[in-house]
């Protein structure tokens, strides 16, 4: 999108954007003061907040939107908003609402952009300003898939079907997905927020190396994970949220690095890159090792073909240093902690056939694995409190059934081949680019086969972030010759 242009828009017609904004905030007040009175716990500090949020949103909605973009992958920064004693917030929050501060942050980036297309587009036609929502016919389908759910023979909850269907099923796609193809749509745009995210790498990444000095070894393994800073962990508290987090911002910095002109900050790049995913594999996080392995043979097998036979000795060389690490891998894999999370999914996936072929078609409704597993008494013997579902595939089979799996199979279909018609139309160092942006969205997508973190930003912000960069490689006018390079 040309900021630019809108700016200059917005700067012909300043009292009509403000009075615009004043009444927004008029009505938004009015609203809080209706809540309050029906008993929302709204104090007066917390109403100005929220207003203040949205007005500094809305005259600084870049800024605004790289601040989300940098503490979205924290999720271990979380704020809590007091409902009251409202029947539906008790009902469907319990008392507050949990949010990332970085979901707070987009929220009001997505009110002022919400405003922005009010104003800008609706009413005068600009262009720059058109809605974009990308795969939305696909993902419609999820959305409604978790809709249903609601007539699940089982029983759920409405209000807590619909309050999962807006968040996060929704929220998701707006936020993590829309929100970055509609803002990022110049090459300047798209650099600037990919350094962000590689920044965000590189903090995690000195994380879990910290961690190697200062975390005593669980039994006779040293590995990599999140640390706690000045009392509160960011990263998360499990090894598996550094290295999804790390296997996500490599590919970037890696797509960042065929996008600079200087030669030494491209080296920098491709080794901030690589220490990255090395740190990832520094988990020995099992997960970690199997999307790495996919990430390297989808670039070995597209992008980087041509290159394999010119620097088959380096390659060689890198398998035969990783080689000390696969071992270890493989010998933790069979250790005693390993063996316990083993059982652990196991358990969780035996929880899920049962509870799917019990409502094989719908499903028991969004947001209920938890309370299925919590009715298993042999979980609560065996492990303790009931857990969330250890990959996306279990996590819809129970809670949406069939139509939800095939909500999602179609989604997935969709995006691969709209995002190969857009690669076969890169060339030279966009087309390395593009895939690399590709690697990461298509590893954060494997990664929540197997793990939890499945309606965060740790899986949909790669995918809004593939989706605007082809988007912006795709329709940029490449005329400076381009030296296209092979890895390093």
């Amino acid at each position: 999108m040309q900021e630019e242009n809108g700016q200059d828009k917005r700067k012909n017609h300043p009292k009509r954007n403000e009075k615009l904004l004043a009444w927004f905030l008029i009505l938004s007040l009015f609203i809080g003061s209706l809540l309050l009175a029906f008993g929302l716990n709204i104090t007066p500090l917390l109403l100005v907040g929220l207003a203040g949020g949205l007005i500094f949103a809305y005259r600084y909605t870049y800024f605004s939107f790289y601040l989300a973009l940098f503490l979205l992958p924290f999720l271990g920064i979380a704020v809590t908003i007091p409902t009251g004693n409202l029947i539906f917030s008790e009902r469907a929050f319990g008392g507050s609402i949990d949010i990332f501060l970085g979901e707070l942050i987009i929220l009001f980036v997505l009110a002022a952009w919400a405003i922005k297309v009010l104003v800008l587009w609706l009413k005068r036609r600009d262009i720059g300003w058109q809605p974009k929502l990308p795969l939305w016919k696909y993902y419609s389908g999820l959305v409604a898939a978790h809709l249903i759910s609601a007539f699940s023979s089982f029983g759920p909850d409405p209000i807590l079907v619909l309050k999962f269907v807006l968040r996060p099923v929704i929220f998701c796609y707006l936020a993590f997905v829309a929100l970055p193809v509609n803002l990022i749509r110049s090459r300047r745009r798209l650099k600037a927020a990919l350094g962000v995210l590689t920044a965000v790498g590189c903090i995690a990444a000195v994380n879990g190396l910290i961690s190697l000095v200062l975390v005593p070894a669980a039994g006779s393994f040293i590995r990599a994970q999140p640390i706690a800073l000045f009392g509160t962990n960011p990263i998360g508290e499990n090894h598996n949220v550094l290295a999804e987090l790390l296997l996500a911002t490599g590919p970037i910095a890696l797509a960042l690095a065929t996008m600079v002109k200087k030669q030494a900050t491209r080296r920098v790049l491709f080794a901030l890159a690589a220490v990255q995913s090395l740190v990832a594999l520094l988990t020995f996080a099992r997960t970690a090792w199997i999307v790495f392995f996919l990430q390297i043979v989808f670039m070995l097998a597209t992008e980087w073909r041509a290159a394999v036979k010119k620097h088959i000795a380096a390659l060689f060389a890198l398998a035969l240093l990783l080689l000390p690490l696969a071992i270890l891998q493989v010998s933790f894999s069979f250790s005693t902690t390993a063996q316990s999370s083993n059982l652990t999914r196991w358990m969780l996936t035996d929880i899920a056939y049962q509870a799917f072929l019990e409502q094989p078609l719908i499903g028991s409704g969004a947001g209920t694995f938890i309370l299925r597993v919590g009715n298993a008494q042999i979980f609560y013997q065996e492990f303790g409190d009931p857990l969330d579902a250890h990959g996306f595939i279990q996590k819809l089979a129970v809670e949406t059934g069939l139509v939800g799996l095939l909500a999602y199979a179609i989604f997935l279909i969709g995006g691969m081949l709209l995002v190969r018609r857009q690669l076969d139309q890169l060339k030279g160092n966009s087309r390395l680019a593009g895939f690399a942006l590709t690697a990461g969205a298509g590893g954060a997508i494997a990664y929540q086969f197997l793990n939890t973190a499945y309606w965060s930003a740790h899986m949909w912000l790669p995918i809004g972030m593939m989706l605007a960069g082809l988007a912006v490689l795709q329709s940029s006018e490449e005329s400076e010759a381009e030296n296209t390079f092979a890895p390093v």
